[in-house]
């Protein structure tokens, strides 16, 4: 059983993604386990195996403990890591080949709290994690906002430690023109580092060769898959990075 973390800023398609790619391994015959972790979810595109919202109530946190929304979500969160054992429980009874973890929409609750770290560690084996982390593409036609979003997974990367993928999302939103822009800059070091000299002036013109040879160390070691969860585009090459980033862990999908 292999577990892969939906990771990725409000907004950027992660539950879509996830219910998506789920009706794609599906139709490749292979078995998925749905785990929704956002207690604050009140529509999702799929039906959650295991819900972290039959553990957590947030509406009734809210309410009791007098919080606003934000205050809210965290405490969720933190109680949401108190259930972790009953939560790994819940997904061990299920033996699909894949369980897909749909992470707060929030991204810094899970990323950046004590609480992301212990349910990352303890929902899945060892050695039989990733994450995907989801690229909003319409937000990425930016080249300083694509360069943000690398910067940011790689905090991220940082903080957990388990093998990444990009997935640029929402390729059906953007033109084909917007989408070779950004795959340039994914592949050609020259590209980005052009267009981002024409967006830096003054003192960060200096930073702009150094900032884009970091954002293409970064791309080595966590590839950029561009894919629709709409038309299921690049579903098939998402899946082989999968694939490839398990098998070197001498894991593999079958």
């Amino acid at each position: 059983m292999y577990t892969l973390f939906i990771v990725g800023t409000a907004g950027s398609g992660k539950s879509t993604l996830t219910s998506a790619f789920s009706d794609w391994l599906k139709a490749q015959e292979q078995s998925t386990l749905l785990v929704n972790l956002d207690p604050a979810a009140q529509i999702l595109p799929y039906e959650p195996d295991v819900d972290i919202r039959d553990y957590v109530d947030y509406e009734k946190i809210m309410a009791t403990r007098k919080l606003g929304p934000n205050a809210a979500l965290i405490a969720s969160v933190r109680e949401a890591a108190r259930y972790v054992e009953e939560l790994a429980e819940e997904i061990g009874a299920f033996n699909p080949d894949l369980v897909l973890v749909d992470t707060p929409g929030q991204l810094e609750l899970f990323a950046f709290r004590q609480e992301g770290l212990i349910l990352a560690e303890n929902i899945g084996e060892k050695g039989r994690k990733a994450m995907i982390f989801v690229l909003d593409s319409i937000f990425c036609t930016s080249v300083r906002n694509f360069i943000s979003s690398m910067f940011l997974s790689a905090s991220i990367y940082f903080t957990f430690g388990i093998p990444m993928i990009h997935a640029l999302n929402k390729i059906d939103a953007i033109s084909n023109e917007q989408l070779a822009k950004i795959e340039g800059w994914v592949d050609s070091f020259d590209a980005l580092l052009l267009d981002l000299e024409n967006t830096m002036k003054g003192g960060l013109m200096a930073l702009s060769r150094e900032v884009a040879h970091a954002v293409h160390d970064i791309i080595l070691s966590m590839p950029v898959i561009s894919v629709s969860s709409v038309t299921m585009d690049g579903f098939s090459e998402l899946h082989a990075a999968i694939t490839r980033f398990l098998s070197e862990g001498e894991i593999e999908l079958r």
